[in-house]
């Protein structure tokens, strides 16, 4: 057995109706007043929403009026469905399907209907076979429409949210005021359009043009069909590809800034608008679709105290609300939206967020018109972004007074320096600085986070114009390797204050870029062959680096300074900002040379090239010419392009044109030393034999015997003996009371 139900009953049971309305049924009375008032909305641009009592609303226009001979068929629930929406607008509401509703939500709930049109007041009776009677009840002296709904569900004034917004936003900016356009339509979409149009045909082409162009595009049509058909039921499938073609010749495309806007005029809210469009597809026929979209987003960061409050979202599309499923949430200082095909990522604190989007066309997913917002994911996003973006700057700058970040890192400075050196006693890293000066950031723009590159620049900026900072020290960043004793220095400021050169153990120094190359040249021995000290510093040379060169310049001793880089754009700069002017040191004081990799040097090599877009201009230095810094703009070749056997040839070619040779000092010390040497031979020879003639060993064990019992007598209960001379000397080691111990033992007399 097969049991049938007509759709239209779907609309009578709360359950059901749900189904068709696309909304959970805490939501139906909220999209009763919208419907209503959208429907008010495209008919006369304004309209007023009133509580009536705490199961009634009303909304009334000043519009021409609904048709009494209408009004029972409007309001019905078993009619065919009827909507103006295959006329593709930038408008509001489906006449006829929001009112079908309305109506459902009555019946569903026990309520009741009035409907005042054109000076008359009607009750309406919805029956049982789906249709609806209109009841005479009085007179009115208002002469546009006035729709009251009583539900048998409780309303309030969060009832009528989605109508006040839909009224808000329609009071703001501009409507499209244009005709429909054939580009906005598939193949199938228009024939659709034309087989439900019932007209004669000029009238339904007056929908897309002037009265002219249709009567020209009529005749063409004649020409090219060889008939005339007259009314639009007249068509098929292949007549109306034939129109379609005529009509997108004789009519422009209509661009998305025509389609009108909300606008920027809400308070307290940031706006953002983005126009673009998209395609949809014909299956059956020639004609895609190319449907223009306005999105405009507004964000404005909840105040106060933020932490148990949420984000909220409303989406509108042709300044209404939908029904779509789109949630927010926001934890740690992030928001996400997601549903309706969006998913989206926005660096925000809690706020609210609105978006409009205008088109004449929203693909949907369900009977209630929730909207598929995929085809437009991407203007939504920038749009979000760009409002959030602009309400967060407006926040911070409200909470700080208008002061900047910069600003306000100055204004604290002292402070700040004061708690981490405590009143000046200790040395401080700029790390610890930061630190310092965080809370005051946090404090003036409402928790954000600052950026520790950001606060280095500022501190170098900062020091450019008051001096260095007494006691702050900056950590490592990077590492110097000495020739022959193989000792590593982890090079920060503290390390080249102290630093000393060891005396003629290298003559050159190469800074390179990256630190992966120290191991395959010392593996191979190139620092002790070249006598070749290696320093990195992680990409950019950073101050550090900068003094040590000019310290190891200022030496007696000859020594040459190298660069090794990247040949990139980053690469070419390394270099300029490792020799000339920048804003943390003056220009070197010793000359460095440039070893590459340069950009044609490269090519030349074979090695690979890798390219890449960017919609950025990248810095090169001055040094570069034209023809090479605009082939920098989009390609790099890395040092790590070379293996290891040709990265060493090729560095140990470049020693082989600039290096000076091997460390060989002045004659005077190498006089010095070899006298130094030939004396240290003859004492050692000279001490041993002494030793082996006095019998030196046999002593020592005579000697030990002499005092072995002090010796075990000291050696009790040591560990706490060791634990209490460290608690008066807490600065030595435990090794030094045992040698006092040691030495009070073997002294006592």
């Amino acid at each position: 057995m097969q049991l049938v139900r007509e759709d239209w009953k779907l609309f009578r049971s709360i359950e059901t109706l749900c189904q068709k309305a696309g909304v959970h049924r805490q939501f139906i009375p909220l999209l009763v007043v919208k419907e209503l008032v959208d429907n008010a909305l495209d008919a006369t641009g304004d309209c007023e929403l009133e509580l009536v009592d705490d199961h009634s609303f009303r909304v009334t226009d000043n519009g021409a009026g609904i048709d009494p001979e209408w009004i029972e068929q409007y309001f019905s629930i078993n009619r065919p469905m009827i909507s103006s929406k295959l006329l593709r607008l930038p408008s509001r509401g489906a006449l006829g399907n929001g009112l079908r509703v309305v109506t459902g939500s009555v019946i569903a709930t026990g309520g009741s209907l009035t409907v005042s049109t054109r000076g008359q007041v009607y009750r309406i009776h919805p029956q049982e076979d789906g249709s609806s009677t209109k009841e005479w009840i009085c007179t009115d002296s208002h002469s546009g429409t006035s729709i009251l709904v009583t539900l048998g569900m409780t309303v309030n004034q969060d009832t009528l949210s989605w109508g006040k917004t839909a009224i808000a936003f329609t009071r703001q900016g501009s409507m499209f005021s244009g005709f429909s356009s054939p580009y906005w339509y598939t193949s199938e979409a228009f024939y659709e359009l034309v087989n439900a149009a019932n007209m004669p045909t000029d009238k339904f082409l007056s929908l897309f043009c002037s009265s002219r162009k249709a009567v020209k595009i009529l005749k063409q049509f004649e020409h090219e069909s060889g008939s005339l058909l007259s009314t639009t039921d007249q068509f098929n499938f292949a007549d109306t590809e034939v129109l379609m073609k005529l009509m997108r010749e004789e009519i422009r495309t209509t661009v998305p800034q025509k389609l009108g806007e909300v606008g920027d005029g809400f308070k307290n809210l940031e706006h953002s608008k983005k126009v673009g469009d998209f395609w949809m597809a014909s299956e059956r026929g020639k004609f895609d679709a190319s449907i223009p979209v306005v999105v405009e987003a507004w964000t404005g960061i909840h105040k106060g105290n933020t932490d148990s409050k949420e984000s909220d979202l409303t989406i509108c599309v042709n300044k209404t609300p939908v029904t779509a499923d789109v949630r927010i949430s926001t934890k740690q200082a992030t928001s996400t939206l997601w549903g309706g095909g969006l998913y989206i990522d926005v660096r925000s604190r809690p706020a609210s967020f609105f978006v409009n989007i205008i088109t004449p066309y929203m693909p949907i997913t369900s009977d209630g018109k929730a909207p598929d917002l995929r085809v437009m994911s991407e203007l939504i996003e920038d749009a979000v972004k760009r409002a959030a973006s602009k309400a967060k700057k407006k926040h911070q700058t409200d909470l700080s007074g208008g002061r900047s970040e910069k600003q306000i890192i100055v204004d604290n400075m002292e402070a700040a320096i004061e708690k981490t050196s405590g009143g000046g006693q200790y040395i401080f890293s700029q790390r610890q600085l930061y630190y310092a000066i965080r809370p005051y950031i946090m404090d003036a723009f409402d928790g954000k986070q600052p950026n520790y590159t950001y606060f280095c620049s500022i501190i170098t900026d900062y020091e450019a114009e008051y001096g260095d900072i007494p006691g702050m020290y900056r950590d490592p960043r990077g590492t110097l390797y000495h020739p022959h004793t193989s000792e590593e220095i982890p090079l920060g400021t503290i390390a080249v204050d102290n630093y000393n050169r060891p005396s003629w153990t290298f003559n050159k120094i190469i800074f390179i870029e990256k630190e992966g190359y120290f191991a395959s040249l010392r593996d191979v021995g190139f620092p002790e062959k070249y006598d070749c000290a290696l320093l990195s510093s992680k990409g950019y040379a950073s101050r550090a680096v900068k003094d040590l060169f000019d310290l190891l310049g200022e030496t007696d001793e000859e020594i040459q300074f190298f660069c090794v880089h990247d040949a990139d754009a980053a690469g070419t700069k390394i270099f300029e900002t490792l020799q000339e002017a920048t804003s943390a040191r003056p220009e070197r004081k010793v000359k460095v040379i440039n070893l590459g990799l340069d950009p044609e040097e490269a090519i030349n090599m074979d090695l690979q090239v890798e390219s890449f877009e960017s919609d950025r201009r990248r810095p090169v230095a001055d040094y570069v010419s034209y023809r090479w810094t605009e082939w920098l703009q989009s390609n790099r070749v890395e040092l790590n392009a070379m293996t290891t056997p040709e990265f060493i040839e090729w560095l140990e070619g470049k020693m082989e044109d600039y290096g000076v040779g091997k460390v060989i000092p002045t004659e005077e010390v190498l006089a010095r030393t070899f006298e130094e040497s030939a004396e240290r031979v003859i004492r050692s020879q000279i001490m041993r034999d002494i030793l082996d003639k006095n019998s030196y060993e046999k002593q020592v064990e005579i000697e030990l015997n002499n005092v072995r019992d002090r010796m075990d007598t000291a050696k009790m209960n040591i560990r706490n003996k060791v634990s209490d001379k460290l608690a008066d000397n807490p600065q030595h080691r435990w090794d030094a009371p045992v040698i006092e111990m040691a030495n009070e033992v073997i002294n006592k007399q």
